[in-house]
Protein backbone atom coordinates (compact mmCIF):
# COMPACT_ATOMS: atom_id res chain seq x y z
CA UNK A 1 0.00 0.00 0.00
CA UNK A 2 2.98 2.26 0.40
CA UNK A 3 4.45 1.82 -2.32
CA UNK A 4 1.39 2.48 -4.12
CA UNK A 5 0.93 5.59 -2.84
CA UNK A 6 4.46 6.28 -2.96
CA UNK A 7 3.81 5.62 -6.74
CA UNK A 8 0.77 7.99 -7.11
CA UNK A 9 2.47 10.85 -5.39
CA UNK A 10 5.58 10.81 -7.35
CA UNK A 11 3.10 10.54 -10.58
CA UNK A 12 1.32 13.57 -9.01
CA UNK A 13 4.78 15.65 -8.52
CA UNK A 14 6.08 15.27 -11.98
CA UNK A 15 2.98 16.00 -13.75
CA UNK A 16 2.73 19.16 -11.34
CA UNK A 17 6.36 20.35 -12.18
CA UNK A 18 5.73 19.77 -15.76
CA UNK A 19 2.65 21.90 -15.99
CA UNK A 20 4.73 24.48 -13.63
CA UNK A 21 7.41 24.78 -16.32
CA UNK A 22 4.68 24.77 -18.84
CA UNK A 23 2.77 27.79 -17.24
CA UNK A 24 5.44 29.86 -16.40
CA UNK A 25 7.24 30.26 -19.47
CA UNK A 26 7.07 33.43 -21.18
CA UNK A 27 5.75 32.43 -24.42
CA UNK A 28 2.53 31.22 -23.43
CA UNK A 29 1.36 34.96 -21.61
CA UNK A 30 -0.62 36.99 -23.73
CA UNK A 31 2.12 39.98 -22.58
CA UNK A 32 5.17 38.02 -23.91
CA UNK A 33 3.20 37.12 -26.83
CA UNK A 34 2.95 40.67 -27.45
CA UNK A 35 6.22 41.22 -26.59
CA UNK A 36 7.54 38.48 -28.94
CA UNK A 37 5.24 40.07 -31.86
CA UNK A 38 7.56 43.77 -32.01
CA UNK A 39 10.76 41.46 -31.60
CA UNK A 40 9.75 39.79 -34.68
CA UNK A 41 9.37 43.13 -36.35
CA UNK A 42 12.10 44.52 -34.91
CA UNK A 43 14.63 41.94 -34.83
CA UNK A 44 15.60 42.59 -38.39
CA UNK A 45 16.07 45.97 -38.44
CA UNK A 46 18.61 45.60 -35.13
CA UNK A 47 20.07 41.89 -36.22
CA UNK A 48 20.08 41.93 -40.17
CA UNK A 49 23.08 43.68 -41.71
CA UNK A 50 21.50 46.26 -44.34
CA UNK A 51 21.98 43.55 -47.05
CA UNK A 52 19.71 41.16 -45.86
CA UNK A 53 16.84 40.56 -47.72
CA UNK A 54 13.99 41.80 -44.89
CA UNK A 55 16.38 45.25 -44.18
CA UNK A 56 16.12 46.28 -47.73
CA UNK A 57 12.48 45.43 -47.75
CA UNK A 58 12.13 47.53 -45.00
CA UNK A 59 14.47 50.32 -46.54
CA UNK A 60 12.09 50.13 -49.98
CA UNK A 61 8.58 50.51 -48.43
CA UNK A 62 10.18 53.74 -46.64
CA UNK A 63 11.76 55.07 -49.79
CA UNK A 64 8.62 55.08 -51.55
CA UNK A 65 6.22 56.64 -48.77
CA UNK A 66 8.62 59.46 -48.72
CA UNK A 67 9.54 59.92 -52.04
CA UNK A 68 7.46 63.03 -54.03
CA UNK A 69 5.83 62.73 -57.10
CA UNK A 70 7.82 63.98 -59.97
CA UNK A 71 5.82 67.11 -60.79
CA UNK A 72 5.22 68.00 -64.73
CA UNK A 73 3.71 70.83 -66.62
CA UNK A 74 1.78 70.89 -69.99
CA UNK A 75 2.20 73.64 -72.99
CA UNK A 76 1.48 76.21 -73.60
CA UNK A 77 2.51 78.53 -71.08
CA UNK A 78 -0.75 80.57 -71.08
CA UNK A 79 -4.57 79.92 -72.50
CA UNK A 80 -4.20 82.45 -74.87
CA UNK A 81 -1.67 84.02 -77.37
CA UNK A 82 1.32 85.37 -76.25
CA UNK A 83 3.80 85.44 -78.72
CA UNK A 84 7.62 86.36 -78.63
CA UNK A 85 7.92 85.23 -75.22
CA UNK A 86 11.09 86.18 -72.79
CA UNK A 87 11.66 84.04 -70.06
CA UNK A 88 14.18 84.93 -67.50
CA UNK A 89 14.97 83.33 -64.33
CA UNK A 90 16.35 85.22 -61.13
CA UNK A 91 16.72 84.87 -57.48
CA UNK A 92 14.03 82.47 -57.08
CA UNK A 93 11.47 83.51 -59.69
CA UNK A 94 10.72 83.39 -63.41
CA UNK A 95 10.09 86.59 -64.58
CA UNK A 96 8.22 86.71 -68.21
CA UNK A 97 7.25 89.36 -71.03
CA UNK A 98 5.92 89.05 -74.63
CA UNK A 99 4.09 91.13 -77.19
CA UNK A 100 0.69 92.75 -76.06
CA UNK A 101 0.87 95.88 -78.39
CA UNK A 102 -0.54 97.99 -76.82
CA UNK A 103 2.02 98.39 -73.37
CA UNK A 104 4.76 96.18 -71.24
CA UNK A 105 4.12 93.80 -68.26
CA UNK A 106 5.94 91.82 -66.35
CA UNK A 107 4.86 88.68 -65.02
CA UNK A 108 6.62 86.54 -62.09
CA UNK A 109 5.87 83.11 -60.26
CA UNK A 110 8.34 80.77 -58.69
CA UNK A 111 6.74 78.06 -60.95
CA UNK A 112 7.88 78.11 -64.77
CA UNK A 113 3.57 76.55 -65.22
CA UNK A 114 2.72 79.52 -63.75
CA UNK A 115 4.75 82.65 -65.22
CA UNK A 116 2.16 84.45 -66.81
CA UNK A 117 -0.44 83.48 -64.59
CA UNK A 118 0.89 84.71 -61.30
CA UNK A 119 2.05 88.20 -59.93
CA UNK A 120 1.74 91.12 -62.90
CA UNK A 121 3.35 94.93 -63.18
CA UNK A 122 2.85 97.15 -65.81
CA UNK A 123 5.87 98.99 -66.53
CA UNK A 124 5.20 100.82 -69.91
CA UNK A 125 2.36 102.26 -71.60
CA UNK A 126 1.42 103.90 -74.85
CA UNK A 127 2.74 107.72 -74.74
CA UNK A 128 3.88 110.30 -77.03
CA UNK A 129 7.22 108.52 -77.32
CA UNK A 130 5.35 105.35 -78.66
CA UNK A 131 2.08 105.63 -79.57
CA UNK A 132 1.91 101.96 -81.13
CA UNK A 133 2.86 98.53 -82.16
CA UNK A 134 4.91 97.47 -78.95
CA UNK A 135 6.66 94.04 -80.00
CA UNK A 136 8.94 91.78 -78.72
CA UNK A 137 10.45 92.91 -75.56
CA UNK A 138 13.23 91.42 -73.78
CA UNK A 139 14.36 91.79 -70.24
CA UNK A 140 17.97 92.18 -69.64
CA UNK A 141 20.42 92.45 -67.21
CA UNK A 142 23.30 94.69 -67.09
CA UNK A 143 26.32 94.11 -64.57
CA UNK A 144 28.20 96.62 -65.09
CA UNK A 145 25.21 99.00 -63.74
CA UNK A 146 23.23 96.75 -62.05
CA UNK A 147 20.16 97.36 -63.55
CA UNK A 148 17.83 95.54 -65.40
CA UNK A 149 16.74 96.82 -68.79
CA UNK A 150 14.01 96.00 -71.30
CA UNK A 151 14.32 96.63 -75.27
CA UNK A 152 11.25 96.68 -77.55
CA UNK A 153 10.30 98.29 -80.64
CA UNK A 154 7.05 100.87 -81.56
CA UNK A 155 5.64 103.14 -83.59
CA UNK A 156 6.35 106.64 -83.13
CA UNK A 157 3.51 107.83 -85.18
CA UNK A 158 -0.04 106.32 -84.04
CA UNK A 159 0.25 102.82 -85.81
CA UNK A 160 2.04 103.63 -88.45
CA UNK A 161 4.50 100.88 -89.60
CA UNK A 162 7.55 103.36 -91.06
CA UNK A 163 7.32 104.86 -87.87
CA UNK A 164 9.00 101.87 -85.80
CA UNK A 165 11.73 102.43 -83.70
CA UNK A 166 13.87 100.51 -81.10
CA UNK A 167 13.44 101.73 -77.53
CA UNK A 168 15.21 101.61 -73.73
CA UNK A 169 13.47 101.26 -70.50
CA UNK A 170 15.95 101.55 -67.63
CA UNK A 171 15.19 100.22 -64.13
CA UNK A 172 15.18 102.66 -61.20
CA UNK A 173 16.77 99.93 -58.70
CA UNK A 174 18.19 96.51 -59.51
CA UNK A 175 14.65 95.01 -58.36
CA UNK A 176 13.50 93.80 -61.83
CA UNK A 177 9.93 93.86 -60.94
CA UNK A 178 10.13 97.45 -60.23
CA UNK A 179 9.35 100.61 -61.63
CA UNK A 180 11.51 101.57 -65.08
CA UNK A 181 11.89 104.80 -66.73
CA UNK A 182 12.23 105.70 -70.79
CA UNK A 183 16.10 106.22 -71.47
CA UNK A 184 15.49 106.62 -75.10
CA UNK A 185 15.61 105.37 -79.13
CA UNK A 186 18.39 103.24 -79.30
CA UNK A 187 18.69 104.71 -82.97
CA UNK A 188 16.06 107.29 -83.85
CA UNK A 189 16.51 106.79 -87.59
CA UNK A 190 16.44 103.03 -87.83
CA UNK A 191 13.58 100.92 -89.34
CA UNK A 192 14.37 97.76 -87.23
CA UNK A 193 12.80 95.58 -84.83
CA UNK A 194 13.60 92.53 -81.95
CA UNK A 195 16.51 94.35 -80.24
CA UNK A 196 18.71 91.95 -77.81
CA UNK A 197 21.38 92.15 -75.62
CA UNK A 198 25.00 90.22 -74.83
CA UNK A 199 27.40 91.47 -72.18
CA UNK A 200 31.20 90.32 -72.03
CA UNK A 201 31.95 90.15 -68.66
CA UNK A 202 35.81 90.16 -68.67
CA UNK A 203 35.99 93.09 -71.81
CA UNK A 204 33.08 94.87 -70.32
CA UNK A 205 32.01 95.12 -73.99
CA UNK A 206 28.16 95.29 -74.55
CA UNK A 207 26.99 94.21 -77.74
CA UNK A 208 23.50 94.31 -79.31
CA UNK A 209 21.52 92.26 -82.64
CA UNK A 210 18.33 93.16 -83.98
CA UNK A 211 16.59 92.82 -87.38
CA UNK A 212 16.77 95.26 -89.87
CA UNK A 213 14.54 96.47 -92.81
CA UNK A 214 15.62 96.45 -95.95
CA UNK A 215 15.97 95.87 -99.57
CA UNK A 216 16.85 92.07 -99.25
CA UNK A 217 14.08 91.93 -96.88
CA UNK A 218 14.27 91.40 -92.87
CA UNK A 219 18.04 91.06 -91.64
CA UNK A 220 20.60 90.26 -88.89
CA UNK A 221 22.89 93.04 -87.98
CA UNK A 222 25.34 92.57 -85.20
CA UNK A 223 26.65 96.39 -83.26
CA UNK A 224 28.22 98.00 -80.33
CA UNK A 225 26.78 99.98 -77.93
CA UNK A 226 27.61 102.70 -76.72
CA UNK A 227 25.53 102.52 -73.52
CA UNK A 228 22.92 100.34 -72.68
CA UNK A 229 20.35 102.40 -74.72
CA UNK A 230 22.49 103.84 -77.42
CA UNK A 231 24.30 101.73 -80.54
CA UNK A 232 27.40 102.80 -82.03
CA UNK A 233 28.49 103.11 -85.48
CA UNK A 234 30.41 99.65 -85.01
CA UNK A 235 28.03 97.38 -87.63
CA UNK A 236 27.68 94.37 -89.47
CA UNK A 237 25.47 91.76 -90.88
CA UNK A 238 25.79 88.43 -89.81
CA UNK A 239 22.73 87.27 -92.02
CA UNK A 240 20.16 87.89 -94.43
CA UNK A 241 17.55 85.36 -96.04
CA UNK A 242 19.59 83.70 -98.33
CA UNK A 243 17.89 79.88 -98.26
CA UNK A 244 14.27 78.73 -99.15
CA UNK A 245 13.35 77.85 -95.74
CA UNK A 246 14.31 81.36 -94.77
CA UNK A 247 11.66 82.96 -97.41
CA UNK A 248 8.63 80.96 -97.43
CA UNK A 249 5.10 82.11 -95.89
CA UNK A 250 4.78 85.02 -98.67
CA UNK A 251 1.64 87.24 -98.84
CA UNK A 252 0.53 89.50 -101.08
CA UNK A 253 0.99 92.00 -98.31
CA UNK A 254 3.50 90.14 -96.56
CA UNK A 255 7.42 90.12 -97.23
CA UNK A 256 8.58 86.09 -96.28
CA UNK A 257 12.04 86.94 -96.61
CA UNK A 258 12.86 87.34 -93.01
CA UNK A 259 15.69 87.24 -90.40
CA UNK A 260 14.42 88.06 -87.06
CA UNK A 261 14.11 88.05 -83.10
CA UNK A 262 18.36 87.33 -83.17
CA UNK A 263 19.10 86.19 -79.64
CA UNK A 264 22.12 84.96 -78.06
CA UNK A 265 23.37 81.83 -76.29
CA UNK A 266 26.91 81.50 -74.97
CA UNK A 267 27.74 77.83 -73.10
CA UNK A 268 30.81 76.97 -71.77
CA UNK A 269 32.47 79.79 -73.79
CA UNK A 270 30.53 78.81 -76.69
CA UNK A 271 28.69 81.83 -78.39
CA UNK A 272 25.79 81.62 -81.17
CA UNK A 273 23.16 83.80 -82.46
CA UNK A 274 19.93 82.13 -83.25
CA UNK A 275 17.35 83.82 -84.94
CA UNK A 276 14.05 83.29 -86.65
CA UNK A 277 12.85 82.45 -90.41
CA UNK A 278 10.27 83.36 -92.63
CA UNK A 279 6.75 84.62 -92.14
CA UNK A 280 5.99 84.62 -88.74
CA UNK A 281 1.96 84.18 -89.25
CA UNK A 282 2.87 81.42 -91.19
CA UNK A 283 3.50 77.52 -90.45
CA UNK A 284 7.07 77.41 -91.66
CA UNK A 285 8.46 80.09 -89.16
CA UNK A 286 11.56 78.53 -87.62
CA UNK A 287 15.12 78.85 -85.94
CA UNK A 288 18.33 79.27 -87.82
CA UNK A 289 21.89 79.60 -86.34
CA UNK A 290 24.94 81.69 -86.63
CA UNK A 291 28.02 80.06 -84.80
CA UNK A 292 30.95 82.49 -83.64
CA UNK A 293 33.95 81.02 -84.09
CA UNK A 294 36.49 83.61 -83.07
CA UNK A 295 39.13 83.47 -80.27
CA UNK A 296 37.43 86.04 -77.49
CA UNK A 297 34.37 88.51 -76.94
CA UNK A 298 36.39 91.45 -77.28
CA UNK A 299 35.01 94.20 -79.72
CA UNK A 300 37.85 93.33 -82.54
CA UNK A 301 36.84 89.34 -82.48
CA UNK A 302 33.11 89.65 -82.15
CA UNK A 303 32.80 92.57 -84.86
CA UNK A 304 35.19 90.52 -87.41
CA UNK A 305 32.50 89.04 -90.27
CA UNK A 306 34.63 85.82 -90.99
CA UNK A 307 34.53 84.87 -87.30
CA UNK A 308 30.71 84.26 -88.00
CA UNK A 309 29.54 81.43 -89.83
CA UNK A 310 25.87 80.61 -90.71
CA UNK A 311 24.32 77.12 -90.70
CA UNK A 312 22.39 76.36 -93.95
CA UNK A 313 19.56 74.46 -92.91
CA UNK A 314 16.98 75.04 -89.16
CA UNK A 315 17.74 73.43 -86.03
CA UNK A 316 14.18 74.11 -84.72
CA UNK A 317 11.09 73.91 -87.01
CA UNK A 318 7.33 72.38 -86.78
CA UNK A 319 6.21 68.90 -85.06
CA UNK A 320 4.20 67.37 -83.48
CA UNK A 321 1.46 69.38 -83.99
CA UNK A 322 2.60 72.39 -83.14
CA UNK A 323 4.08 75.01 -86.35
CA UNK A 324 5.16 78.27 -86.56
CA UNK A 325 7.68 77.64 -84.11
CA UNK A 326 9.87 80.81 -83.29
CA UNK A 327 11.00 83.98 -81.89
CA UNK A 328 12.96 82.25 -78.44
CA UNK A 329 14.94 83.35 -75.60
CA UNK A 330 17.01 81.19 -72.87
CA UNK A 331 16.79 80.78 -69.61
CA UNK A 332 18.83 78.68 -67.13
CA UNK A 333 16.43 76.52 -64.15
CA UNK A 334 17.02 77.19 -60.27
CA UNK A 335 19.77 74.75 -59.80
CA UNK A 336 21.58 76.52 -62.88
CA UNK A 337 22.23 73.18 -64.33
CA UNK A 338 19.84 73.23 -66.62
CA UNK A 339 19.35 75.48 -70.15
CA UNK A 340 15.29 75.96 -71.41
CA UNK A 341 13.91 77.79 -74.61
CA UNK A 342 11.07 79.40 -74.45
CA UNK A 343 9.24 80.18 -77.74
CA UNK A 344 5.94 80.62 -79.58
CA UNK A 345 3.93 78.22 -81.28
CA UNK A 346 0.67 77.46 -83.10
CA UNK A 347 -1.96 75.01 -82.56
CA UNK A 348 -2.50 74.41 -86.54
CA UNK A 349 -0.92 75.54 -89.45
CA UNK A 350 -3.43 78.24 -90.43
CA UNK A 351 -3.38 80.03 -86.69
CA UNK A 352 -1.75 82.83 -88.08
CA UNK A 353 -0.65 86.04 -85.79
CA UNK A 354 -2.95 85.60 -84.16
CA UNK A 355 -2.80 82.09 -83.08
CA UNK A 356 0.62 82.35 -81.21
CA UNK A 357 0.85 80.90 -77.80
CA UNK A 358 3.99 80.28 -75.79
CA UNK A 359 5.80 77.31 -75.23
CA UNK A 360 9.09 76.11 -72.76
CA UNK A 361 11.24 73.27 -73.02
CA UNK A 362 14.46 71.97 -72.14
CA UNK A 363 17.42 71.68 -74.50
CA UNK A 364 21.19 69.85 -74.82
CA UNK A 365 24.29 70.77 -76.30
CA UNK A 366 26.79 68.81 -78.53
CA UNK A 367 29.81 67.78 -78.50
CA UNK A 368 31.06 71.13 -79.92
CA UNK A 369 28.82 73.40 -77.52
CA UNK A 370 26.45 73.90 -79.72
CA UNK A 371 22.71 74.05 -78.86
CA UNK A 372 20.39 70.67 -79.86
CA UNK A 373 17.22 72.21 -79.90
CA UNK A 374 15.35 68.85 -80.83
CA UNK A 375 11.79 69.16 -81.90
CA UNK A 376 8.82 71.31 -80.31
CA UNK A 377 7.33 69.36 -77.78
CA UNK A 378 3.48 68.14 -78.79
CA UNK A 379 0.35 69.78 -76.07
CA UNK A 380 0.28 66.16 -74.60
CA UNK A 381 3.41 65.96 -73.50
CA UNK A 382 4.19 65.92 -69.55
CA UNK A 383 7.15 68.23 -69.35
CA UNK A 384 8.89 67.79 -66.13
CA UNK A 385 9.67 71.06 -64.23
CA UNK A 386 13.24 72.66 -64.12
CA UNK A 387 15.63 71.10 -61.82
CA UNK A 388 15.94 72.78 -58.75
CA UNK A 389 12.17 74.33 -58.75
CA UNK A 390 10.28 74.17 -55.64
CA UNK A 391 6.96 72.67 -55.39
CA UNK A 392 4.02 74.53 -54.43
Amino acid sequence: MKRILISISLVLTLLLTACGRESTSPHNTEESKATNATEAITAPLKTESPGTEASATETEIETESEAEPLKTFKNPLLDRAAPDPCIVYHDGYYYGTFTEALGIALYRSTSLEKVFNDEKVIVFNLNEQIQGNIWAPELFYNPATDRWYIYACGSTQGWDFFSIRMFCLESKTNDPFGEYVFKGYTDPNLLAIDQTMFCDEVSGALYTAYSEFTDRGQVIMLAVMENPWTISDQRIRVSYPRYNWEKRGAREDKDSRVNEGPVFLEKNGKLCLLYSASGCWSQYYCLGLIEFNGNSYTVNEIMDKNNWSKHDSAVFSAANDVYGVGHCTFFTSPNGQETWIAYHGMPTSDAGEEGRYAYAQPITFDENGLPVLGKPLSRDSEISVPAGEVSD
